[in-house]
């Protein structure tokens, strides 16, 4: 197994660290380079050094997670004012290798290239790979035992094993969202002072996600049930935009049903409601009945959950789509209704991180994650603690599972706590191995842009925020240029006090023990800001 030597982090500064150590594992360990090379800049999931295989199964799935963890990065050090041109690269290629995906699924079945919304999993191969290069590169630096050979659905027996599948669409949806909402439209790539463009001749990191988005969601929807048609004059070679219904997603080579995975009719109003959302493009059709019938499945979901580690195919999609308890929402009227839903249910299915999600989606200052504990119970209604609390339990050397108990952290035992939670602390030779600990970026990114203030906001930036006296003994004053909502936690996270909208007031806490307190400030546009504030004894 490997190790690290960096010590268990239980501030925020050891967590950040934590998070750049997992980055550089990330890109030495599990990937074979960044670039647009095939097998490049994918992300594999596991590697056991016990069978000594690097694996790649489901990669679209940590695809997705590492293109969010990219935009939420570029986000927090853009507005730390530091440098991002090495996390532009890093997402420039994530998002060109997922359009290489797209473009070469066709000819992986024996078509012709087409970036039309079908992709395939990965396209690792060793037959195209420099083997011992890559070796070299994976093994660098580390001790015995190390990996010797690769694993992937591109070279499964079954090549019906690498086609997509919903689940794999959801994950990337997800990622190519967070790059919607993160990174602004003007941020392009540029490479020896050229701006590179995508294979669709898209430069804006931003439009090219939400193609990629329209090109995955008007796949689904409008495969139909004998072949894709292309539009020879649309560079971005989508399909043709009919009027169908069908979400059955389909090998457009062998006109067959994928083989894992093809039936999204039952999820269809998440998707097309996430594509909304994203890119401002609805998805019609004349099929009142077909309509009538994804609609009421939608939102029967909201009562039903799905066993299994799969009820995040469902919250994930509430979560991009805002759609409970009354269909698609143009704006936001609903966000309080879905986060109320969302909070308690992500909460007790192991899925904490999708509250978060669609706070970044839509806003809002409460996600309601613990709020259906009871009232003496640690962490009741304080999700601001009890995501500090999981990212401090987060192993310094990275997550890994051998199956054999000896983990070094339950919560942070599975190959994927994001998807799978349900494999925690798993006692099984099913996916043995160290993991690519994307899982923890995606909860840390989340929590710095939405609880910690770390970055800076575009609206209440500090100077336009005052908290007078500091130290004080019977009641601090707030004074802010907008209205906005307060929350103030004790040192260990426990939540205390709330209040607002307010723009000028006094916060009374004479009852309160003298010590540390954090206040932590947001206004209507989900800006934030985090102080520390010290109670004197009288």
């Amino acid at each position: 197994m490997i190790s690290g030597g960096m010590a268990i982090g239980q501030t925020p500064g050891l967590n950040e660290e934590k998070y750049w150590d997992y980055r550089d594992k990330l890109k030495n360990d599990f990937m074979i380079g960044i670039g647009p090379e095939m097998g490049m800049s994918i992300p594999a999931g596991i590697r056991d050094t016990i069978s000594g295989v690097l694996q790649w199964t489901d990669a679209t799935m940590s695809l997705g997670e590492y293109i969010g963890v990219l935009a939420m990065e570029y986000r927090i050090l853009e507005g730390k004012g530091s440098e991002t041109d090495e996390t532009v690269k890093e997402l420039f290629y994530a998002l060109y290798a997922l359009n290489r995906l797209d473009f070469h699924a066709e000819p992986f079945y024996g078509g012709m290239p087409s970036l039309n919304g079908f992709f395939i999993r990965d396209d690792i191969d060793e037959d195209s790979l420099d083997m011992t290069a890559v070796l070299e590169h994976l093994n660098q630096g580390l001790p015995f035992p190390q990996i010797s050979g690769l694993d992937s659905d591109h070279m499964d027996p079954i090549p019906q094993n690498n086609e997509e599948s919903l689940d794999q669409a959801i994950t990337l949806i997800t990622g190519l969202g967070l790059v919607s909402r993160c990174v602004p439209e003007d941020v392009v790539f540029t490479d020896d002072k050229s701006v590179q463009e995508f294979q669709d001749f898209e430069t804006s990191l931003k439009q090219e996600a939400e193609n990629m988005i329209t090109r995955i969601v008007n796949y689904m929807k409008e495969g139909d049930s004998t072949r894709v048609y292309l539009d020879p004059s649309d560079p971005n070679l989508f399909g043709m935009q009919g009027d169908a219904w069908d979400f059955i997603i389909k090998n457009p080579v062998t006109f067959e049903p994928v083989l894992r995975g093809e039936n999204a009719f039952l999820l269809s109003k998440g998707f097309t409601s996430a594509k909304y959302h994203f890119t401002g493009l609805y998805s019609p059709t004349t099929d009142l009945m077909m309509d009538t019938i994804a609609d009421t499945l939608f939102k029967a979901f909201e009562s039903f959950i799905i066993p299994n580690d799969q009820d995040f195919k469902v919250i994930n999609l509430n979560a991009m789509s805002n759609y409970w308890p009354s269909g698609l929402q143009e704006d936001t009227s609903n966000t309080e209704y879905n986060a109320r839903i969302l909070g308690p249910r992500a909460q007790s299915q192991g899925y904490e991180w999708v509250p978060m999600l669609h706070q970044l989606v839509f806003g809002g200052v409460n996600n309601y994650l613990m709020s259906e504990l009871p009232p003496d119970t640690l962490f009741y209604n304080n999700p601001f603690g009890y995501y500090a609390y999981l990212l401090d339990l987060a192993p310094p050397e990275g997550p890994f599972n051998y199956g054999n108990g000896l983990y070094p952290e339950w919560e942070w035992s599975s190959s994927s706590r994001t998807i799978q939670p349900g494999r925690r602390g798993e006692m099984s030779n099913a996916f043995p191995g160290n993991y690519n600990g994307l899982d923890y970026m995606l909860y840390f990114n989340m929590y710095t842009l939405l609880f910690s203030g770390t970055i800076g906001s575009k609206e209440l930036v500090e100077e336009h925020v005052n908290i007078y006296p500091n130290p004080f003994k019977d009641k601090i004053t707030l004074d802010i240029t907008s209205p906005a909502n307060y929350e103030i936690f004790g040192i260990d996270g426990r939540h205390v006090l709330s209040g607002g909208p307010v723009e000028k007031g006094s916060i009374g806490m004479r009852e309160f023990p003298p010590g540390i307190y954090i206040i932590r400030i947001s206004d209507n546009n989900n800006n934030i800001i985090t102080r520390k504030i010290i109670k004197q004894p009288y």
